[in-house]
């Protein structure tokens, strides 16, 4: 049986790594990742030399087709994202669901027939599919909020343009605390966006991380006007990664 990894890689600390995800990089035959040239700064940084493969959101059913050709003959591959934990606001969901529609992901039986083998001994192994566990920005934000999170729902990244106002509401109508993604490029939007509509619900319980784990983390804490003014005050306060984490 082949095995697909499912490996977590650091968000931001290279030390944040674990020893087992480490190990299995360098023993599967191929690397799936994201961005070749970002997980190969960690392969060199730990002296892994496993070839790597590209798969990313643009990544066609042919190149899925690929991966899953290698994994019927037989090799183990591990799929990393650029950062994070694969599957999580990254295409590794798709190619999960891919592997399992094609290949299976436990025993199956097959027809009896084939050298009058007993139908119970009859069978042929499909892929496992293992999780390596490690950093995700989700729970590394939460974890320092300060926002009660016995409950709370991850949304990813809001949409670009059609349905967000739609996407903003139903954070402020959450009746647990909401998690989402947001880039340097539109995190002040989103944060003014959702001032706007949430003015009358006045939310107070907001956190926003920045640069999780780099040398750069930031953290901000306050009601929405004042996290905004600071992160539009400073420049650099607008540049990398952004979880935003709106309690109730």
């Amino acid at each position: 049986m082949s095995t697909l990894y499912i490996v977590a890689t650091p968000i931001g600390n290279l030390e944040d790594i674990s020893m087992r995800a480490l190990r299995t990089l360098g023993e599967v035959d191929f690397i799936l990742c994201e961005d070749t040239r970002v997980t190969r700064v960690l392969l060199e940084h730990y002296q892994i030399k496993t070839p790597t493969i590209s798969y990313h959101h643009h990544s066609g059913m042919k190149k899925i087709n690929e991966i899953i050709d290698l994994l019927a003959a037989g090799k183990n591959l591990a799929l990393v994202s650029d950062a994070g934990t694969p599957g999580i606001s990254d295409p590794g969901g798709k190619l999960i669901q891919a592997v399992l529609e094609k290949l299976g992901g436990e025993v199956h039986p097959v027809k009896f027939g084939s050298a009058g083998i007993p139908p119970e001994a009859e069978l042929f192994n499909g892929v496992k599919i293992e999780s390596v566990p490690g950093p995700s920005a989700v729970t590394a934000a939460l974890s320092i909020s300060g926002i009660p999170t016995d409950k709370f729902v991850f949304l990813g990244f809001p949409p670009h343009k059609k349905g967000r106002q739609k996407f903003i509401r139903k954070i402020i109508e959450s009746e647990w605390p909401a998690v989402v993604y947001e880039s340097k490029h539109r995190i002040i939007k989103f944060l003014e966006e959702l001032n706007k509509l949430a003015e009358k619900d006045n939310l107070t319980s907001v956190v926003v991380v920045r640069e999780l784990s780099k040398m750069h983390e930031t953290v901000y804490r306050g009601n929405l006007e004042s996290i905004i003014e600071k992160i539009k005050n400073n420049k650099d306060d607008q540049r990398g990664e952004f979880v935003v984490i709106i309690g109730k």
